[in-house]
């Protein structure tokens, strides 16, 4: 927690990396399925010594060489400024965590690209059974990239006892949600990538058309329902305290609740795509690119719903059981309790002696540090406006009983980080919330 806090105003830094890794989650997702279904078209079209469609699936691959490459790699790029920015002690973690896998998963990457240069460049030079060869070894570098990500992804909700103990990658790696993940993973990316043949397919040529669009609708219809399978294999593997944080949520008028009930819309919206599929298989001469459009828009929408679900189950961790959300280990919080957060925080100290040291100085520093990770001061989870109500002394005694660890004390435990701090560092924010008001 020695890092400068990044004061994002109005939207908050947290939805700074909720969009980002949306899209390159969508794109990434997007260009494994689309692998393999390129791999299989592919070897379709030279069973049948169809000239025209593995014409045609060279474009395909032309395409996704752009795709991968620009948008993928740059908002892949973006996550890791923005994790970095927002909550460098998490991202330091697990760097330190799994610095073996990084390294494995950008070589990895670096073969997924490699493969598809070649395969787009040498085309021609290459016979029919190469080219094949070259599909298939894209597509398996690009779900191997997955399997990766997903062990460090699904660490973070459920790191499990074994790793607390050894500090082992692998015992962290391959989690009680690993397998579930990975499954729900490949099977939305089948989704994503056939949904993304089908767009460029309701727009080709019409004697191309229905060899296209058959086999690509039955191979989008697999994905979208093994997904929603896989799906409900996923949420039963969350740790307890997640579920419960889950389907806790989902009543009330909070924003939460609110959030929890978009996330399920697209959820829902997730298998919409799987009846328009239907379209593209039994009349697909009138089938149009929008609709495929439309429906992998929709599918992107339900990913997103799922990976918000996944990052708030985490709450009031960022790492589960071993980092709070602000950056705080666990292990640490009865020390600041004791000790004090300031005097052990040489960012913070620094922050309010750069502000006259006054007492609204060291209770700023103190809201930069363990409050903006999900807060906002005027804007997403307001803290102005949720603290309008309040006397200077009901915020302090709000602070103060945050600071409880007995859930029978401080009914907030379950989703929000304890106040890691002394009593009079909590009158500090106490009075520095209330002076919001005059902001």
């Amino acid at each position: 927690m020695n890092h400068p806090v990044w004061d994002l105003p109005l939207l908050g830094s947290g939805w700074i990396i909720g969009i980002i890794s949306i899209i390159h989650v969508s794109i990434a997702h997007l260009v494994v399925g689309a692998g393999i279904w390129l791999a299989i078209m592919e070897g379709r079209a030279q069973r049948a010594a169809d000239g025209d469609l593995q014409a045609w699936l060279r474009s395909r691959a032309k395409a996704l060489l752009w795709l991968s490459s620009i948008f993928g790699a740059a908002t892949g790029v973006g996550i890791w400024v923005a994790i970095g920015l927002v909550n460098p002690t998490a991202t330091q973690h697990l760097i330190r965590a799994f610095v073996m896998g990084w390294a494995i998963e950008w070589l990895i990457f670096a073969g997924e690209m490699a493969t598809l240069i070649v395969l787009v460049r040498a085309y021609d030079r290459l016979k029919p059974r190469q080219r094949l060869v070259l599909y298939w070894l894209y597509a398996f570098c690009a779900w191997l990239s997955l399997v990766v990500i997903n062990g460090i992804i699904t660490f973070m909700l459920s790191p499990g006892k074994g790793w607390t103990a050894s500090h082992a990658m692998w015992d962290g790696f391959f989690n009680a949600t690993y397998l579930p993940s990975l499954l729900l993973r490949t099977f939305v990316a089948l989704a994503l990538g056939g949904l993304w043949g089908l767009a460029a397919g309701g727009s080709s040529n019409p004697t191309l058309k229905s060899r296209i669009l058959k086999p690509t609708a039955l191979f989008t219809l697999a994905g979208v329902l093994l997904a929603a399978a896989s799906g409900w294999y996923y949420f039963q593997s969350f740790p307890p305290a997640a579920r419960e944080l889950v389907l806790g949520n989902l009543k009330g008028a909070t924003s939460l609740a609110q959030g929890f009930r978009w996330a399920l819309w697209g959820l829902g919206a997730f298998l919409v795509p799987g009846l328009l599929v239907l379209w593209a298989f039994f009349a697909p001469q009138t089938f149009r690119r929008p609709v495929a459009l439309l429906g992998l828009l929709l599918a992107c929408w339900g990913f997103g719903g799922f990976e918000w679900i996944r990052e708030v189950a985490r709450k009031p961790f960022v790492i589960r059981d071993v980092m709070y959300s602000n950056g705080i280990r666990v292990e640490q919080v009865a020390g600041y309790l004791k000790d004090g957060f300031l005097p052990q925080n040489a960012w913070a100290r620094t922050f309010a002696a750069s502000k006259g040291d006054t007492d609204l100085a060291k209770g700023e520093a103190l809201l930069r540090s363990q409050c903006l990770a999900c807060h906002t001061r005027d804007g997403y989870r307001s803290l102005k406006a949720l603290t309008a109500s309040n006397s200077e002394g009901d915020n302090v005694a709000f602070i103060q009983a945050l600071r409880e660890l007995d859930p029978a004390l401080n009914p907030y435990l379950d989703r929000m980080p304890p106040f890691a701090g002394t009593e009079q560092e909590a009158e500090l924010l106490g009075k520095y919330l209330g002076s919001l008001k005059a902001k």
